[in-house]
């Protein structure tokens, strides 16, 4: 007995252990991810640690229960998170598909390289919701008012140009293409995009898309 409660403290010990250094290690990932993508990128892309994807889907996962009590969805937070998971595989998956005719890849590699590009948007949708506490609407069109919405929208076009960097190089490092076969692989996932987009705005289940 004495030496199974031993074997399970030191496999709870390594489980605590590798789940701190990942979680270390995705927080440096993601002032790098700012700093330095194309390096960046290319090491995430090459990454097996699980662990990483555990937060960061772990993260999002909160995020969507933060939101659910702060602004009273129609939905439950747990199925929010389900259809982004879907979503997410979906848009990996089609990825993968367009591009492995051409090489020899690994669908791990778009899984890690994706959810590293999923932080722009995370961050975007939690300033979002801690500005909605800070500053609720309606806001006023003064002088103030206006400053904050010039610099709300730089921020969000900021983060929108490191996200389309972050994919771009998930799908470069990822499938191993040329520029132009992404930018067709990103044309035609547009296709199925849109009107997803538009089904899931619809039904109210994402105002804008947690993608």
């Amino acid at each position: 007995m004495d030496f199974r409660i031993t074997i399970n403290r030191k496999k709870l010990a390594q489980i605590i252990a590798n789940f701190l250094t990942a979680l270390l290690t995705v927080v440096r990932n993601y002032f790098l991810l700012i700093v330095f993508p194309y390096k960046t990128v290319r090491k995430i892309s090459a990454d097996n640690d699980q662990y990483q994807l555990i937060i960061i889907f772990g993260m999002i996962f909160l995020y969507f229960k933060f939101i659910y009590y702060l602004r009273g969805k129609p939905y439950p937070a747990t199925l929010l998170f389900l259809i982004f998971v879907i979503n997410f595989l979906i848009t990996v998956s089609l990825f993968y598909w367009l591009s492995k005719p051409a090489n020899k890849i690994r669908f791990s590699s778009f899984i890690f390289t994706f959810s590293y590009s999923l932080l722009p948007t995370l961050t975007w949708f939690v300033a979002s919701s801690l500005l909605y506490v800070l500053l609720p609407p309606p806001r006023t069109i003064s002088i103030l008012g206006r400053g904050f919405s010039i610099f709300f929208l730089a921020f969000s076009l900021s983060l929108l140009a490191w996200k389309l960097i972050l994919v771009y190089l998930s799908l470069r490092f990822s499938s191993r293409l040329g520029i132009y076969r992404i930018l067709y692989m990103m044309f035609l996932y547009m296709l199925w995009f849109i009107p997803c987009t538009i089904f899931l705005y619809h039904f109210k289940l994402f105002r804008v898309p947690f993608i």
